[in-house]
């Protein structure tokens, strides 16, 4: 009995877990831009990063081995596997971009010029080219919420942004994202080795045959 509500509990912490939304915030003004990412209730912030504390002096490293070189793919190979992992990628792109929800979107332009008819051309196309950034958006995305705003002021010699954007997704969707695509890549990288060493084996058997026949020293006088 004791264990089935142990296997319940478990089975409610990995639903818990799947449904815990990771969010990226990411903004920009006068002062400099910001990244930070949440998970769940916590945050850290990426960029800029906090100033580190002091530190311990680390303790000296024993120089390691050199490790051993392992194969690295020729060119040609890594093409062919690319070209073959290309549909699996794509719909992982779209599964992505499905999952993936703007949660806040916040634009605010001022435009500033000295010259009044510059400034009103320029303030005409951001209005247009703000629009479109909209419009793009919310055809591939699912917006929540937005908020964009463009403003004229002759007062100011250049112009001013202060944007705002906020993205996240379940844990959940991450995985549905990422485990097809990670099983596609090991599954095709496999059957690529596999096809490669199909291929070595006959030409190392032939290479062997002809040093043996080069070998064996003539009987004939």
């Amino acid at each position: 009995m004791i264990g089935w509500i142990l296997l319940a509990l478990l089975a409610l912490l990995v639903l818990l877990a799947c449904c815990l939304r990771m969010r990226v915030s990411a903004g920009y003004d006068e002062r400099g831009g910001w990244v930070k990412l949440w998970v769940g209730p916590k945050g850290m912030s990426l960029y800029p990063k906090p100033a580190p504390g002091e530190k311990k002096p680390r303790k000296k490293k024993k120089p390691k081995a050199p490790a051993k070189q392992r194969e690295t793919p020729t060119l040609g190979g890594a093409l062919d596997l690319a070209l073959d992992l290309l549909p699996e990628v794509k719909a992982a792109a779209g599964r992505f971009r499905r999952a993936l929800r703007i949660d806040e979107l916040y634009l605010h332009l001022v435009w500033g010029e000295p010259d009044p008819a510059d400034a009103a051309i320029h303030y005409g196309r951001a209005w247009g080219a703000a629009e479109a950034l909209v419009a793009f958006l919310r055809a591939n995305f699912t917006v929540k919420r937005h908020q964009v705003q463009v403003d004229l002021d002759y007062q100011l010699e250049r112009p001013r942004l202060t944007a705002r954007a906020s993205l996240s997704l379940t844990a959940a969707q991450l995985l549905a994202v990422a485990l097809p695509l990670a099983w596609a890549a090991l599954t095709t990288l496999w059957r690529h080795r596999k096809q490669s060493r199909a291929a070595a084996a006959p030409s190392a058997a032939h290479e062997g045959k002809g040093e043996e026949n080069n070998g064996k020293e003539s009987s004939c006088q």
